[in-house]
């Protein structure tokens, strides 16, 4: 089986999956949710033509004349307030006081601002004339009737929300969120919980991956540990339920006790390709337990979370129906040397901040952070192709944003 590229392993796991089916929700409850279908205006936003100030509306026609030396006085037919309607036409001579979003009258075609006037009770004094539509907010000038909103394939941010309230879609079709499941496989791992006995480690990938599930969109569903016996590692795989997408942390290489290769070459699996020509994620599996697709990362905690970023992300957003697959990606000043990448592609984790002359990509190394891996001091990847040259400092380069810590869907799992 010939090692595949990342572009060449990204593309097998997108075009192996479909947007789930859609579901109709209030719209209250769409926050992070995918559309599955275009929202569009069916009423004008504003509805109605509205005053954008506190003054009094008019016939532009009535104050072509006004002066400082020659002003004229319109009389007052009454006070119209946000919120209200009135029986009242502005005719010739006349005028409404109006408050800002009131709608204008019928007849009036400017407004003129309260500080520009002398008024009392039943009579305005206007010292300058008023141009049609001064001042007023027509209907539809925020969103047009018929106007196409958000995109199916859009995530539903706060401000769409907002949106859907101000046109009256209360209720929303979107994509059903994935259900991803989440097994560690490993003798030597234990929870966080229990103390530490030689020869075992406490797990840390499993948690970080539940929560990055969680925060690209997908249900979580946490599987636990299962040690190195095909059976414990089938047992677990077949608990999980109906998910729509398994991941597993350790157990990709091809030593003895690596068996997610031996699980997907049995009767209930198939291995769609294995090993990737780049750094971090060469030992990486895609296949299917059964009818569900299968992402086998690595066991080491950057190499699982490097390959979560490039290629699972993008899967649970394919899952969740969004347009949008590739991160987010910019330019930054590199802050120190990288090396040739040689014949695999190579991906290196840096610490994206604003300095005096624009962004600055930090490239983060392991001997520099003994207590942690360097991809939780990450916020972002630098992915070079292969054969590509050493970079020197100050060097533009283009970074792909991790971008879980933007999202805004609420960090809950399933524990399984």
């Amino acid at each position: 089986m010939p090692i595949l590229s990342v572009a060449e392993a990204r593309r097998t796991i997108l075009d192996t999956l479909r947007p789930l089916p859609a579901e109709v929700l209030p719209y209250t409850d769409t926050l992070a949710r995918v559309l599955a279908q275009d929202a569009i205006a069916e009423t004008p936003v504003p509805p109605f033509a509205q005053s954008a100030m506190d003054g009094f509306a008019v016939r532009a026609a009535d104050t072509r004349l006004a002066t400082p030396a020659a002003p004229i006085t319109l009389e007052v037919l009454g006070t119209l307030g946000a919120g209200h309607l009135t029986s009242w036409t502005v005719a010739p001579g006349t005028a409404v006081r109006i408050m800002t979003g009131a709608p204008i009258p019928d007849g009036a075609d400017a407004v003129i601002k309260r500080e520009d006037t002398a008024f009392t009770a039943q009579a305005v004094t206007l010292a300058n004339p008023a141009r049609p539509h001064d001042h007023i907010v027509p209907a539809g000038r925020d969103i047009p009737i018929g106007t196409t909103v958000l995109r199916g394939g859009d995530v539903v941010t706060p401000w769409a929300i907002g949106i859907f309230a101000s046109l009256g879609l209360t209720q929303i079709r979107v994509h059903q969120r994935p259900r991803v499941a989440i097994l560690a496989l490993g003798d030597e791992l234990i929870p966080p919980h229990m103390p530490l006995a030689p020869g075992r480690i406490r797990v840390s990938n499993l948690y970080a991956v539940t929560a990055g599930v969680t925060q690209y969109g997908g249900l979580a569903r946490n599987l636990g540990i299962a040690g190195d016996r095909l059976e414990a590692i089938e047992g677990a795989l077949s608990r999980a339920g109906e998910v729509d997408l398994l991941v597993t942390l350790g157990g990709s290489q091809r030593g003895d006790f690596d068996l997610v290769d031996e699980l997907l070459s049995g009767p209930r699996g198939q291995i769609i390709f294995r090993d990737i020509a780049a750094n971090y994620v060469r030992s990486m599996i895609f296949g299917r337990f059964g009818p569900i697709p299968l992402c086998g990362l690595p066991g080491a905690p950057i190499a699982s979370m490097v390959a979560f970023e490039a290629f699972v992300r993008a899967a649970i957003w394919r899952l969740a129906g969004r347009r949008r697959l590739a991160p987010l990606a910019l330019t930054a000043t590199l802050a120190g040397p990288l090396p040739p990448t040689g014949e695999r592609t190579h991906f290196q984790p840096v610490w994206v901040e604003s300095g005096s002359q624009g962004l600055v990509a930090i490239p983060m190394h392991a001997h520099k952070t003994p207590a942690l891996p360097p991809i939780t001091l990450a916020n972002g990847l630098i992915c070079r192709a292969p054969q590509s040259p050493a970079c020197q400092r100050d060097e533009q380069v283009w970074v792909e944003m991790i971008e879980s810590a933007m999202a805004s869907a609420p960090l809950v799992h399933e524990q399984g």
